[in-house]
């Protein structure tokens, strides 16, 4: 037996038919007509859509035979591509050197007569075959030699066109997140920043009114209102403008190698007015030799809306913990609180830009989900994940990953 010669545009084949995104894909009846048709046409009880993988051979269609894979060292369609111009023919496998001792000559399904035409890609590069298979020596008329290429040619269109409509089906789905999108910026803007708006307004009225300048308590209470309405307005302000340049791609992605523990601190830092207020304790566990490779300014970004949920959803004396653990090829950073916890049909809409979803603080902090959705745009951007294991009055962990400088 003679194995295939590999293509000398081997690397560029493969990649070329990995672009369609079709290996090991489900059966679909358009490729299965086709065979269907070559069967009937050239009178052969088995016929193929072949696309040659790195080591074996994997069949999109397969008439007359149920598997659905061969190694490639024994097809017959890996000696077809090196002539993708042209028909193979083997009118006998038994009399062709190139298949003596094949297992699929002598054993099911006794490949002793084969025909294939090269799937040709528009870039030149052959994918695989359209073959037909019989277990008796014969041979091809011209007709049917005619008609196995025009059916080669329909079968090139169907790959092309099957990936136009993946395009298009991306092109709607993304054209769907960007409504969503500017859906809930909308309601964000039309009601979660205007009502803290709204309401700073009306208790600076009350404090220029007939009000009783006298009574500090009061006043002292009126002011924490006021100030933990402009913080999280603030926030929302800030996050709105973040996101904003996102989408306008006016935010470059810029990563580097970051000494994790300082920056961790450095974010702390910028709330601890807030945790003290709120009698709250953050606790960052960051081992002084870790180092990550990221974006300073997203990692930042990710941070504070994270440490910010935190403390919004813990109460009086609880305590927030953030740590790092090195696993496989990347960083695993984690912001952990005991507070108020997630209902379980809540989690999965807390990381999609299709759904709006809100909740309160322990104070009566508003959300509006903005910072998990740009936490989830910056990690992606960084080719990490992020998720969320919580149970409802037991608290929360927010978890992201980072690669390693390495990977």
């Amino acid at each position: 037996m003679i194995k295939p010669t590999i293509p000398a545009n081997e690397i560029e084949r493969l990649n070329d038919l990995r672009s369609y995104d079709i290996l090991d894909t489900l059966p679909e009846k358009e490729f299965d007509e086709i065979t269907f048709l070559a069967s009937q046409i050239c009178g052969t009880p088995i016929s193929l859509v072949s696309l040659i993988d790195e080591n074996r051979q994997w069949f999109k269609s397969h008439h007359g035979i149920e598997v659905s894979e061969t190694p490639r060292e024994q097809s017959f369609c890996g000696h077809a591509i090196n002539d993708p111009e042209n028909v193979m023919i083997v009118p006998d496998s038994r009399n062709d050197e190139r298949f003596h001792g094949n297992p699929l000559v002598y054993r099911d399904p006794n490949i002793i007569f084969y025909a294939g035409i090269p799937l040709v890609s528009p870039k030149g590069n052959a994918l695989g075959t359209l073959c037909v298979i019989d277990s008796v020596p014969r041979d091809l008329n011209q007709t049917q030699i005619k008609a196995l290429k025009a059916l080669g040619n329909q079968l090139g269109k169907l790959l092309e066109n099957r990936i136009s409509l993946d395009k298009l089906n991306r092109s709607e789905q993304k054209l769907k997140e960007i409504n969503a999108t500017k859906d809930k910026l909308f309601s964000i803007i039309g009601h979660d920043l205007r009502g803290p708006i709204g309401g700073l307004k009306t208790l600076t009225e009350i404090l220029l009114s007939d009000f009783d300048l006298s009574d500090t308590k009061k006043i002292r209470d009126i002011l924490k209102v006021i100030q933990t309405s402009a913080n999280s307005t603030y926030d929302l302000l800030e996050n709105l403008l973040t996101w904003a340049k996102s989408q306008q791609n006016d935010i470059k992605f810029a990563p580097q190698e970051i000494h994790l523990n300082p920056m961790v601190t450095q974010t702390v830092e910028l709330f601890s007015e807030l945790s003290k207020n709120k009698e709250v304790i953050i606790s960052p566990d960051i081992s002084e030799s870790t180092y990550v490779f990221a974006d300073k300014n997203m990692l930042m970004t990710v941070l504070r809306n994270l440490i910010s949920n935190a403390i919004k959803f813990s109460s009086k004396g609880e305590l927030i913990q953030i740590f790092s653990e090195k696993r496989d090829d990347a960083f695993i950073i984690t912001v952990k609180d005991q507070g108020t916890g997630i209902k379980e049909e809540d989690k999965s809409k807390i990381f999609t830009k299709t759904e709006h979803f809100t909740a309160y603080g322990t104070n009566g902090e508003k959300g509006t989900g903005l910072g998990l959705m740009l936490c989830l745009e910056f990690i992606e951007k960084h080719g990490g994940k992020i998720w969320v294991d919580s149970e409802l009055g037991k608290g929360s962990a927010f978890s992201f990953t980072l690669p390693l400088k390495d990977a």
